[in-house]
């Protein structure tokens, strides 16, 4: 019998969930009806009777982010109208395009209805809701600012989502490049080349070498990419190895941030995400230490964040924050000095969001230029690689009327 899972409110106006079965959603509805509840969304339990074509595409990661930005830059938009909060809700839940988003706000609203805090419904969604974003919205419910906070998470969010987009939209026309390269070094080695080896071994005159070296790529492709792929499963599970224990990892994560360009990237970004991220928390008015450790947790870095680590524990017992991080953490010199003298005005939320815009223009300028000179780079390099392999083929062409010369 399929089985249906329901919400719905009960006499006394408290909200229930669960799941029942029964032929079809009608009878689920009166069967939930009798027990005294009033049922106010019902839909299949399981997704195997679902057509295929009728079921959401989800991809995890990507979508929760897509989620939680969609909804708070709604959200906050309706709340600095000074719209109550479950009125908003339900304005998000009727705009909301995705079934998954209206799931989402569904779930919120039947916590606030039931009398709960937004934060602590937030709570019961930990893969949409961080728990840096969690904190915040308690810190605005605290101060009577949340209207404002959820502003400040959206433009935050805004923020992450566009320098991604950046890099994404970079890195498209190397991609296809790439693409294309490959497909056209394919028709050689796959069909020119053969095409043409017959005519020297009937003119009884040696294939040349290139020539020879992609008939044996051709001839062995398959054994080469079982090769290949081997290769690359041991390079994962050696990498899975080391990231399997912590410091390994973090011994990895120092080394990458020594690398010549590489690490001075990985730098700046981390330490562009973990100052728009404080800055934004004390604006909410979060405590500087309870602050400090949530943006800490946005630092992908392992040994930039054990470093944190020591430096929370240095502002706990009354060091400065721009005192301990500059003796635990390689943050970048600037940084540290905006920090000092932000902490010293009595202005540290504001002089991190402004370290924060700096390093990511700074990150954006250094990834325009490395696009500018990669594309090129790679034109160039491309060329010359098919070049090599079209230079025998047209002496291979030459040679073969010369054969026909005589």
């Amino acid at each position: 019998m399929p089985r249906f899972r329901y919400r719905a409110y009960s006499t006394d106006g408290s909200f229930a969930e669960g799941t029942i079965e029964a032929a079809s959603v009608a009878a689920a509805d009166a069967a939930l009806w009798a027990q005294g509840l009033s049922p106010f969304q019902m839909r299949a339990a399981d997704s195997d009777g679902t057509k295929w074509w009728n079921r959401e595409i989800s991809l995890s990661g990507g979508s929760d982010r897509g989620d939680l930005l969609a909804f708070t830059r709604e959200f906050s938009t309706l709340c600095a109208a000074d719209i109550p909060m479950d009125d908003a809700l339900r304005i998000v839940q009727t705009q909301a395009s995705a079934p998954r988003l209206r799931t989402l706000v569904e779930a919120l609203l039947a916590d606030v209805l039931n009398g709960r805090p937004l934060s602590e419904a937030m709570q019961g969604q930990p893969r949409v809701f961080p728990a840096d974003y969690i904190a915040v919205v308690r810190a605005g419910e605290t101060g009577g600012r949340l209207a404002q906070v959820l502003v400040e998470l959206a433009e935050l969010l805004e923020r992450r989502a566009e320098i991604r987009a950046r890099v994404q939209s970079a890195l498209i026309y190397p991609s296809m490049l790439i693409v294309l390269s490959l497909a056209t070094l394919a028709i050689i080695v796959g069909g020119v080349i053969p095409s043409m080896a017959p005519i020297f071994t009937q003119s009884g005159k040696p294939v040349p070498l290139t020539i020879q070296i992609m008939l044996a790529l051709k001839a062995h492709w398959l054994e080469i990419v079982i090769a290949t792929l081997a290769a690359i499963a041991l390079l994962g599970a050696a990498l899975a190895f080391a990231m399997a224990d912590a410091d390994r990892r973090r011994r990895l994560d120092r080394l990458a941030l020594r690398l010549p360009l590489l690490g001075g990237f990985l730098l700046q970004q981390d330490t562009a995400r973990f100052a728009r991220t404080l800055g934004t928390m004390l604006m909410a008015g979060v405590p500087l230490i309870s602050a400090t450790k949530s943006a800490s947790e946005v630092v992908g870095n392992r040994h930039l964040r054990a470093g944190m680590d020591q430096a929370i524990e240095a502002v706990q017992q009354g060091t400065a924050l721009h005192r301990a991080l500059r003796d635990f953490v390689a943050l970048p010199a600037v940084a540290l000095q905006m920090i000092a003298v932000g902490e010293e005005a009595g202005k540290l939320d504001r002089m991190l969001l402004r370290v924060a815009q700096m390093l990511e223009k700074q990150l954006q300028t250094r990834v325009d230029r490395f696009m500018a000179a990669l594309t090129p780079a790679m034109t160039v390099g491309i060329a010359v690689i098919i070049g090599a392999l079209i230079m025998p083929v047209m002496n291979a062409v030459l040679s073969i009327n010369d054969l026909a010369g005589r």
